[in-house]
């Protein structure tokens, strides 16, 4: 059996809406809902026309793999997230700056 999923494309975004999601993701609706309601993502619409974007998809596969691994409470993703998040960024921050000292230190 074949399982074709739609997604929306506005220009410079795609979407999906919450069946395409739960298909694409293999992850159960109420799942889903749970993370909406406790901040994990967003969803643009009233709930029977919610429509999820990448960072949303990308943030929703992050927190069905801590719930599942590490079992975390749902209600405890949205923060474990954006801490990785931050994590992640302060990294980022981290080499760029270490790559500019290098730059100075190279000219003396």
């Amino acid at each position: 059996m074949t399982t074709v999923i739609t997604v929306e494309h506005d220009g410079d975004q795609l979407w999906w809406s919450l069946q395409e999601l739960t298909t694409s993701t293999q992850l159960a609706p109420e799942f889903v809902v749970q993370c909406v309601e406790c901040g994990v993502m967003e969803a643009s619409g009233p709930q029977v026309q919610w429509r999820f974007d990448v960072e949303a998809r990308q943030r929703l596969q992050r927190a069905w793999r801590l719930h599942r691994d590490l079992e975390l409470h749902v209600s405890a993703l949205p923060i474990v997230i954006d801490l990785l998040e931050e994590m992640e960024n302060l990294r980022e921050e981290a080499h760029r700056l270490r790559g500019r000292l290098q730059h100075w230190e190279l000219r003396e």
